[in-house]
């Protein structure tokens, strides 16, 4: 039998750990870099609670019984598509509208960037910063984040759902029928999105989505 001081041990952490899920949390950080995890948790946010993740639905469990912590998503970090991130966040404004996210890419494709920026309700930031220039970031009160970030135009609820089933491979005409519109509706509504984003054509769109229907970690 194993001595009795690991069965003590055991006990210990399984007490310590049911105690800080009971505590309400500070921050949850969404990640699966244990570099950038340790440098926020030890520098940034050392005298708060902090709960590290690296799923959606983990922290979604964490929202639930903790709706107001604020959020912080590595979309360059976690195992998910953008695309899906994105989408999440959104519903997850619509639950919480008053919850705080702010979320990190390695922003090397300035298209990708705004695609980002239009499709998001919350701020996305570049990732590679030092520690005080996050810090500077991190420290910005909503109203300042709103003025700073906000994206001129962002994507309706139509528009995103059309990309959505765009980037999950639905013809336009299948597209089109769901919606009971004409196609040349959608054809068009893709043509808007993309000339705002500055892009070429609907191609280009397409592109991008199928781009950030992967995860972004590597990434061009």
């Amino acid at each position: 039998m194993p001595p009795i001081v690991f069965d003590r041990l055991e006990y210990l952490q399984h007490q310590i750990h049911k105690q800080s899920l009971a505590e309400p949390l500070d921050i949850i950080l969404m990640t699966g870099d244990n570099y950038l995890s340790l440098a926020l948790t030890e520098s940034v946010f050392k005298h708060q609670r902090t709960h590290v993740c690296a799923t959606l639905d983990e922290a979604e469990t964490l929202l639930s019984r903790n709706p107001q912590p604020r959020m912080l998503i590595d979309l360059d970090g976690v195992s998910e598509a953008a695309i899906d991130v994105l989408d999440t966040t959104r519903r997850w404004h619509k639950t919480w509208p008053e919850l705080n996210i702010m979320q990190f890419a390695t922003c090397r494709c300035q298209n990708i960037a705004r695609l980002i920026d239009a499709a998001s309700r919350f701020p996305v930031v570049e990732r590679r910063q030092t520690i005080s220039e996050l810090l500077k970031i991190l420290n910005l009160n909503r109203n300042e984040q709103e003025l700073v970030f906000s994206p001129p135009a962002p994507l309706s609820h139509r528009e995103w759902n059309i990309l959505l089933a765009v980037a999950k491979g639905d013809s336009l005409k299948t597209i089109a029928l769901s919606f009971n519109k004409p196609y040349h509706f959608v054809v068009y509504t893709l043509g808007r999105i993309a000339t705002r984003l500055g892009l070429k054509n609907n191609k280009a769109l397409i592109h991008l989505l199928n781009k950030l229907s992967s995860p972004l970690s590597g990434k061009e």
